[in-house]
């Protein structure tokens, strides 16, 4: 399969290839050792501005401590694969395997390698447009999301500042971005750190450009029982409630046959750095610490309710970011 086709159905391959003005492509790697006391975010990526200067970069962020190193490298460090996802940045190494990480600037040294296995995809069909369905053919969005890995076991150990983390028995995250900018406000929410094993969410609401207009899309995908509820624009699900208070965000959505209820706590957060026309000088509010609770209602035509799942999900990431000052209640 060529790589232009191989791409569509493939959201963890470099979708960059060519593009040199205005372009932003990056993964998220989210890991969690078993005693919850070590989580961090690992986002390598590319920017290119207006003008076609590009860079490399990763971004390190240890959740406990809310604290972000942004590791800058001259885009010839940048290296991929057409055939497979997989990664270089200088001596960094990403893939849906493993990541390796040789880092060290700024007072910030980290070095080791983390092991991923068994990764839970948006979708398991070899063709499969991922979470963003028929969207993702649109040319002109201004950015594009890929979920990589739901929930899957981590192995492997990292050292950072002379400490030694192990990640054996661990739990990791996998997703993307890619386009030229983050949307005009969004909210983005994620957690696998759930009481019962083997539940995941993600959840997003943002302001998307359409056509010279814009409209409010949403992507929610809850997988409980080895069974992924998706709840997004284009399979017709609507927001029934959505708050944003002080401490927390409150999401309802509602489709046909269920309900989801979300309310996300908030948690100390730090600023990352994001893209606006491809250049990395945008700032979010993010945080790896947050509490998600998640209840999952089943609809029947009789008006009758039953819920399918309750719990709270911990080490949650929250994402606050643009001009969500500006979004619409539904109450």
């Amino acid at each position: 399969m060529p790589y232009f086709l191989r791409k569509i159905w493939n959201d963890a391959i470099y979708q960059g290839k060519g593009k040199r003005r205005s372009y932003f492509e990056g993964w998220y790697f989210k890991i969690i050792n078993a005693e919850e006391n070590e989580i961090y975010a690992i986002i390598p990526g590319v920017s290119y501005n207006k003008d076609g200067k590009g860079t490399a970069f990763i971004q390190f962020f240890n959740g406990i401590d809310a604290e972000m190193t942004f590791f800058e490298f001259d885009i010839s460090a940048f290296s991929f694969s057409k055939k497979k996802f997989v990664a270089e940045i200088g001596e960094n190494y990403f893939s849906s395997d493993k990541i390796k990480l040789n880092l060290s600037s700024e007072g910030k040294e980290v070095k080791g390698e983390i092991r991923f296995s068994d990764l839970i995809p948006w979708s398991e069909k070899k063709l499969s447009l991922g979470v963003m369905g028929w969207y993702k053919l649109v040319p002109f969005m201004q950015c594009y999301h890929g979920v990589l890995g739901f929930d899957h076991p981590i192995e492997g150990e990292l050292t950072i500042d002379g400490k030694r983390i192990d990640f054996s028995d661990g739990k990791g995250y996998i997703e993307k971005d890619y386009g030229r900018s983050f949307p005009h406000y969004y909210i983005w929410m994620q957690t696998n750190m759930f009481e019962e094993e083997e539940v995941s969410l993600m959840a997003s609401y943002a302001k998307i450009p359409w056509m010279g207009s814009a409209f409010d899309g949403y992507l929610v995908g809850f997988r409980h029982n080895n069974i992924l509820y998706r709840f997004t624009t284009y399979t017709g699900a609507k927001v029934t409630r959505l708050q944003l208070k002080d401490k927390e965000i409150i999401l309802h959505v509602t489709d046909k046959k269920h309900r989801i209820e979300i309310t996300a706590s908030k948690a100390k957060a730090v600023n990352l750095a994001s893209p606006i026309e491809g250049s990395m000088v945008g700032r979010i509010s993010e945080s790896i610490t947050a509490k998600i609770n998640v209840r999952l209602v089943k609809l029947s035509r009789k008006n009758q309710e039953e819920v399918v799942f309750k719990g709270t999900g911990r080490n949650a990431g929250l994402d606050i970011g643009g001009r969500v000052e500006e979004i619409k209640e539904i109450i």
